[in-house]
């Protein structure tokens, strides 16, 4: 049976000397050698205006003390189902908590905002919310 050899490598290890060696520097506009516009607006026309759309009627309608309240209003829930009673501070958290879908809180709470106690029937299961 033949031995086995084990190779044996031999480096000429020397420090590596590297010449000149600078840090890496970002480069300024004069490197480019091509002056950059300082201009910003390139001639193209400003657009000025107000508010967009209808945002000046719904600033306005907020020196209104009534709707003022009734925007500021927050309801909080309260649901039954299956027999057991729970109070949430909003539709949404009631609708997270009891997984029902999200997509369909706000016109949900819009009708029970109008008449104080609605039904939601999601998978054949039907919860009973009313206003606190």
């Amino acid at each position: 049976m033949a031995t086995r050899q084990t190779l044996k490598v031999t480096k000429n290890i020397e420090a590596a000397v590297i010449a000149n060696a600078a840090p890496f520097r970002f480069p300024k506009r004069a490197d480019f050698h091509f002056d950059f516009p300082k201009r910003t607006d390139f001639g193209l026309p400003v657009l000025v205006s107000g508010k967009a759309g209808n945002a000046e009627g719904v600033a306005a309608s907020w020196s209104d003390a009534s709707v003022k309240a009734a925007r500021l209003t927050k309801n909080g829930v309260r649901v039954t189902f299956d027999g057991q009673t729970a109070e949430y501070r909003s539709v949404a958290e009631a609708f997270r908590a009891l997984r029902l879908p999200l997509s369909k809180h706000i016109k949900f709470r819009l009708g029970l905002k109008a008449s104080g106690s609605e039904s939601f029937v999601h998978n054949d299961k039907m919860y009973i919310f009313a206003l606190i």
